[in-house]
């Protein structure tokens, strides 16, 4: 019994330790792209990020007593609280997330517009050498075997 104990938890710091290198590689793929863009387009970002900033805290600013009570729901988890404020947001409310949705694909969409050809492929570069070395990072942690997948 102390050895299953052991090995469980074991098994969860190297699953956490896999999720932190993976949070750390698209951290460091996001910095290097940022030192490769233009004034323009790092100022583009900045008014996309500042415009996304006042639309959460206009939309926060909508929330109702009986919703915010619900976001403070400690015995929720994240999904159930995500369910139960859904289903009493209001008509405006809904629209506004839509409006959001609708902002943030076009926003996208224009920074992805403005990339050159050459940055595009820099972006794609770094993201699969980025995968590429979360693949050999995971598979090191399961002893290379391929073992931890369902049914092996």
């Amino acid at each position: 019994m102390k050895y299953f104990l052991m090995a469980i938890v074991a098994a969860l710091m190297t699953t956490g330790a896999v999720a932190a290198q993976e949070n750390m590689n698209q951290n460091q793929v996001r910095n290097q792209n940022r030192e490769n863009i233009s004034e323009e387009q790092q100022q583009m970002l900045t008014e996309r990020k500042q415009e996304r900033i006042m639309l959460r805290e206009q939309f926060k600013a909508s929330l109702t007593d009986e919703q915010k009570a619900i976001l403070q729901n400690q015995e929720m988890n994240r999904e159930q609280k995500r369910e139960a404020l859904q289903s009493c947001y209001t008509d405006e409310q809904r629209a506004m997330l839509q409006t959001h949705k609708e902002v943030r694909q076009a926003n996208r969409e224009a920074v992805r517009g403005s990339l050159t050809d050459a940055q595009k492929e820099q972006i794609r570069t770094q993201m699969r050498e980025g995968n590429r070395e979360l693949s050999r990072e995971t598979m090191a942690g399961n002893g290379g075997t391929g073992g931890a997948r369902k049914g092996q």
